[in-house]
């Protein structure tokens, strides 16, 4: 029990579980909800993501987790678009993983 105790807290699993909720199993909820194409582009690539990617790269500072958390959520993005999403959607993750970067470099400690 205590070695578990160490494994969630070392392993900062809230922010491995919200990544992969968001990037991975999102667009593939979107997908059998049959959303539109254009809702998911503008709401969840577009607004969602970009949030999303720049509270990660803050919270990723102001913690002081380690700055390889930063690749978490545009690979697991990058994962649910290749299963789901169209193929210009795998350019987010470009544009998630800049902004994640920025904001990181742009939280003060």
């Amino acid at each position: 029990m205590q070695r578990l105790r160490v494994v969630m807290n070392d392993s900062h699993w809230r922010y491995w579980l919200v990544a992969l909720l968001i990037g991975l199993c999102l667009p593939i909820i979107l997908e059998l909800c049959h959303t539109p194409s254009a809702m998911v582009d503008l709401w969840y690539m577009i607004v969602l993501n970009s949030l999303t990617s720049f509270a990660f790269g803050n919270l990723i500072k102001s913690n002081k987790l380690p700055w390889y958390l930063l690749f978490v959520f545009p690979l697991a993005f990058l994962v649910g678009a290749w299963i789901i999403l169209p193929h210009y959607s795998y350019y987010f993750a470009i544009i998630y993983l800049c902004i994640e970067f920025l904001s990181y470099n742009l939280t003060r400690e």
